[in-house]
């Protein structure tokens, strides 16, 4: 299927690909379906691209490249939803913020995507663990 974006212009999306949010993302959970795009070869950045708003499309990057002692306790009743059957099955993404100087750039470590890779399924979600910042700094 081809989609419209902001970002990225037309591209064309593996329907094989699209990520179905069964918990919303923050302050946009009327958006359902994200595409994880590559922001570039080599670079640990991956665009997570709205299918329903091309002009939605969040920075991510994997959150253990940021703190590699990161162990957010995953909750019983998000396993379930996300039909998660092996733990090997998940996972994180953490979404950055990217201010006017890049050197500033914080991931939210507080409320990480949380997917099933093999059945396509994600929820954002928000840790009670208080040790993880919604900004840690990570350049």
């Amino acid at each position: 299927m081809k989609i419209k974006t902001s970002r990225f212009g037309e591209i064309e999306v593996d329907e094989l690909k699209i990520i179905e949010m069964r918990g919303g993302i923050l302050g946009y959970n009327s958006l359902k379906r994200f595409v994880m795009i590559v922001h570039e070869e080599g670079s640990p950045f991956h665009w997570f691209q709205s299918l329903e708003d091309g002009s939605i499309a969040f920075i991510t990057m994997n959150p253990f490249i940021a703190k590699s002692d990161y162990e957010p306790e995953i909750d019983d009743q998000t396993i379930e939803m996300l039909e998660v059957e092996r733990e090997e099955d998940i996972e994180l993404m953490a979404i950055l913020t990217i201010r006017s100087e890049p050197a500033k750039m914080t991931a939210n470590l507080r409320a990480p995507l949380v997917i099933n890779k093999q059945k396509k399924l994600a929820s954002q979600v928000v840790l009670e663990d208080e040790q993880y910042p919604v900004r840690y700094n990570i350049a």
